[in-house]
């Protein structure tokens, strides 16, 4: 029986998947070490692409290595949370105002659907509700880019949208931020409908700024501990 090879971009691939994932799931905590042989036996795999995995994901911003002490999991200054939502600002409201004028009849039914399963069980504030939540929601602000129709645009958010403290966001929320922000959703779906570009940045600017003071009204250094939403 002949031997399987192991492809290595690939397997480094799916383990820059699995650790990025667990960044920010929180599974993986700010300042947490992380060694080669700890993620290769997770994996079952060579501890090459897990190498590969961790250096891409130094120059991504999730992780951060040390010399004479190892690789740890970013933690966040309130300076760092900061631009980062300023930049969100500018991107994502520009996104929706894109979406306003380009989103199809068959995108916006999706995004009310995704809306109405987000808001399924109301503001329950249980993990497994929350995890339920960040994944919709998720596939909700997938969905508003791709109906912008501006992919340049899009990928420069992207890279700012992924890192861990922006998906952090809703677990600082209590109830009534919650509500606030499916709130948000819902005022922006009709805006989207309505096709106002200038209602849809109004609203996605008022949805990030609330983010952004949640995060830094709770401290940086909390914030940065576990994460995993893209800006409910």
């Amino acid at each position: 029986m002949a031997k399987t090879i192991e492809k290595p971009s690939s397997t480094a691939a799916q383990a820059c998947a699995h650790i990025k994932e667990m960044v920010m799931s929180g599974a993986y905590a700010s300042g947490m070490r992380l060694t080669e042989e700890q993620l290769a036996g997770e994996l079952g795999t060579s501890r090459t692409p897990v190498r590969e995995a961790m250096r891409q994901l130094v120059a991504d911003g999730f992780l951060y290595f040390k010399p004479n002490s190892g690789t740890f999991v970013k933690a966040w200054t309130s300076d760092e949370v900061r631009e980062i939502f300023d930049l969100r600002l500018l991107l994502e409201s520009e996104v929706a105002a894109e979406a306003a004028v380009h989103i199809d009849a068959g995108q916006l039914k999706q995004l009310r659907a995704l809306q109405k399963e987000i808001e399924a069980q109301g503001c329950d504030m249980t993990e497994a509700n929350l995890a339920r939540i960040s994944a919709l929601n998720r596939k909700f602000h997938r969905l508003l880019g791709d109906a912008s129709r501006n992919t340049r645009l899009v990928t420069q958010l992207a890279n700012c949208i992924e890192v861990p403290i922006v998906q952090k966001t809703f677990r600082l929320y209590d109830q009534g931020q919650l509500a606030r922000s499916f709130h948000h959703h819902r005022e922006l779906l009709d805006a989207l409908s309505a096709r106002d570009r200038e209602w849809a940045r109004m609203v996605m600017g008022c949805h990030i700024r609330s983010a952004k003071f949640v995060l830094l009204s709770q401290g940086a250094s909390d914030a940065a501990g576990t994460g995993d939403h893209q800006g409910l």
